[in-house]
């Protein structure tokens, strides 16, 4: 059930999102008409020495005016996508586009109906209610327009030089459909180069939702099996330390003494890798925030990492300034598991880089290693979950996706640079504003 609620709140979302766009792009267009309009009738008056009715036909284009200043308020007081207010929207631009064609039926019909060449624009109504709105209102729309063109052809204001000079007519013609061509084709790459790139946007917040819930189900599973491993762990620590004690009084052999205190400091690791699941798995989302140094976290990152002394840390001068205020262990965790794999896919005696530095208003952590490379169709898989290129039992293939997931939160994006060969560079890039207190 709560999969099918969230998939109807992601349809409804894109129908707002939907409805948001073809009303901005609606109020450009009728801006847009009404300067052609406006130049047109200028134009014609002034150019072509044509007597017009220039009162009544300004008159219209100031309805158009005041209207569409009414539009833009409107849609600035009702930016949201709810329910509610796509229907609202939806409601607008079916008066909006029933009242332009109206409107168009009027200047038409004082200008000679039909026979007026830029009665062509109809097509451009046509092809907006087919674009902008609902099925039933496309078909309603478009019946409209076939309306109004036959009440133009019976009942106009003729104009004397429009049906007594066939070329004014055809130059007319030529004009108005280029202008109708290019409006139409301008209007409908616009909103659907738009709208293509609100469901791109879309599509990405689902994956990262998707990703987060994938996060908390590791991490109830991991506090599942902390809390079910903590007591026969603290058993067995006991254990571990009675017996040490008792094989001490017994004077028993240095070997058995130095089993006993190694079963107990296992015991200890144990419950401390529990702890850091917890903390890979999610538990850092309510970690309390810290200040610290850029170089903090990064020797806070490499300190408990099994190898530390191959790796190579740089900070540049500008991110060395700048105190972060972040969740200090869960983020170091995140950027372990990369050190980790770097360390682990350099092999014995090679180095391993980890580096930070700020480019413009982000921080960039990356860390380089000396391993083999990956192609690109590996280094694409390698941020999913339960992915690894390693051998079986070194590791779940949680690291980088876990690593992803917390830099994501941070508003960031984790990407993997790589080339068989030449190594891999994993690189955190993440916003300062959301790393720094405050003000």
């Amino acid at each position: 059930m709560p999969r099918r609620i969230a998939t109807a709140d992601t349809a409804d979302a894109q129908l707002g999102e939907a409805a948001q766009i073809n009303l901005t792009w609606l109020v450009y267009l009728r801006w847009a008409a009404v300067l052609g309009q406006a130049l047109t009738i200028l134009y014609t008056a002034i150019a072509l020495t044509i007597e017009l009715p220039f009162t009544a036909l300004f008159a219209v284009l100031g309805v158009e005016v005041l209207s569409n200043v009414w539009l833009t308020h409107w849609h600035r007081r009702h930016p949201g996508t709810e329910a509610e207010v796509t229907d609202q929207v939806e409601r607008v631009q079916v008066l909006v586009m029933f009242g332009d064609t109206l409107l168009l039926t009027t200047l038409l019909f004082l200008t000679g109906g039909v026979a007026n060449p830029f009665s062509a624009f109809f097509f451009v109504h046509v092809v907006m209610a087919a674009v902008l709105l609902r099925q039933r209102w496309s078909y309603g729309g478009t019946a409209f327009a076939c309306l109004c063109l036959l009440v133009l052809h019976f009942w106009h204001v003729p104009l004397p030089i429009l049906e007594n000079n066939p070329e004014l007519r055809l130059q007319g013609m030529l004009i108005a459909l280029s202008f109708a061509a290019v409006i139409t084709v301008v209007f409908v790459a616009r909103v659907t180069r738009a709208l293509d790139l609100r469901n791109t946007q879309l599509a990405t917040e689902r994956d990262r939702k998707a990703r987060t819930e994938r996060v908390q189900a590791l991490g109830t599973l991991a506090a599942g099996a902390a809390h079910e491993l903590a007591s026969p762990l603290s058993t067995i620590a006991i254990v571990a330390k009675e017996l040490e004690k008792r094989l001490m009084g017994e004077d028993a052999p240095e070997d058995d003494v130095a089993d006993a205190r190694l079963l107990r400091d296992e015991v200890a690791r144990c419950r401390r890798i529990l702890h850091r699941m917890n903390l890979e798995a999610g538990d850092q989302v309510g970690e309390e925030l810290v200040p610290l140094s850029v170089a903090q976290l990064l020797e806070n990152t490499i300190q408990e990492v099994p190898g530390a002394s191959r790796v190579d840390v740089a900070v540049g001068p500008a991110a060395s300034e700048v105190e972060l205020f972040v969740p200090a262990e869960g983020l170091a965790q995140a950027l372990r598991a990369v050190v980790s794999n770097a360390l682990d896919a350099s092999g014995t005696g090679q180095r391993v880089q980890v580096g930070a530095h700020l480019d413009g208003d982000q921080l960039l952590i990356w860390v380089l290693d000396q391993g083999e490379g990956m192609d690109a169709e590996l280094a694409e898989r390698a941020l999913d979950p339960f992915f690894t290129t390693k051998e079986p039992g070194r590791g779940m293939g949680l690291g980088l996706f876990l690593t992803r997931s917390v830099v994501e939160r941070l508003g960031g994006e984790l990407r993997i640079q790589s080339k068989r060969g030449e190594g891999t560079t994993v690189t955190a890039h993440m916003p300062l504003a959301r790393l720094v207190r405050p003000v």
